[in-house]
């Protein structure tokens, strides 16, 4: 079965979940509910391992220590790092594309995409676990607010990364017509690489749309260079068609990432 029709399905499997209304998601209980018996971290390769095992899985996540952790509890907070609570939604996903016999050790669905496709499902599946659409609907009461701050903000509370929280916010509120770009970048030898970003429609008369992995100076060559930094908050400006474009990075706890917001400013810019 292709992956356009599994995403939907998919999508909509994890819509279902049932879930604690408020934030952050219990992944605890949702591996119990899709049958995850043990959950353990291991000084692994891999980010994260899903194993067969008869009556449900085991899932192992990559860690320093060695230790078994008991789901049978809601999760603490802050036991597990946003990237090990994105491993752990991923796999809570995959345990979706096995067939579940009682007393027996589920075996893979074959109808369904494997390699490169089924790892797509999966990494966008777990966004949604981890930021349930009802939620993040509840949290844009105002979508002309979308920034930096915002998005940041976001992260901290559903304990995810920012870069899920932007995928979340470009699949839930496509259509922003307000002049602002924020930007996930990463530092690359003297310049920033656009991880992922959240582009208003209202900046298209301005700038085209950012490309995912590209540098920040293929987007916008004459960008300051205190902008490429990210070091606290950046004071520095273009002009695009006699208007202000305006750039402030916010530092992220990640090394070497920061979120970079682009905004036009209302109005005209004094011609120079």
């Amino acid at each position: 079965m292709t992956k356009l029709v599994q995403l939907p399905r998919a999508v909509s499997w994890a819509d279902s979940l049932v879930r604690d209304p408020n934030p952050p998601v219990n992944l605890f209980a949702i591996a119990r509910q899709c049958g995850i018996q043990v959950l353990a971290l291991r000084p692994i390769i891999p980010k994260g391992l899903l194993l067969p095992v008869v009556g449900g899985f085991e899932v192992y996540l990559r860690d320093p220590s060695r230790r078994d952790l008991d789901i049978g509890e809601p999760e603490p907070p802050d036991l597990l790092s946003p990237r090990q609570r994105f491993t752990l939604a991923h796999e809570i996903v995959h345990t979706r594309f096995y067939k579940k016999v009682p007393d027996k050790m589920p075996v893979p669905d074959n109808t369904v995409p494997n390699g490169m496709d089924l790892e797509d499902i999966c990494d966008r599946v777990a966004g949604i676990i981890l930021i349930p659409t009802v939620l993040i609907k509840k949290e844009l009461t105002n979508p002309d607010e979308i920034d930096a701050s915002f998005v940041r903000s976001l992260a901290s509370k559903y304990r995810s990364s920012a870069a899920v929280v932007i995928e979340r916010l470009a699949i839930v509120e496509p259509s922003n017509l307000f002049e602002r770009c924020i930007l996930l970048v990463r530092r690359r030898d003297g310049d920033a690489e656009i991880r992922s970003f959240y582009f208003g429609d209202g900046m298209l008369p301005l700038l085209v749309r950012p490309k995912p992995y590209s540098r920040l100076t293929e987007w916008i060559p004459d960008i300051p260079g205190s902008a490429l930094q990210g070091h606290h908050q950046s004071d520095c400006s273009v002009v695009r068609k006699e208007r202000l474009i305006t750039f402030t990075s916010v530092e992220l706890s990640n090394p070497g990432e920061f979120l970079l917001q682009v905004q036009a400013v209302p109005g005209r810019s004094p011609v120079t």
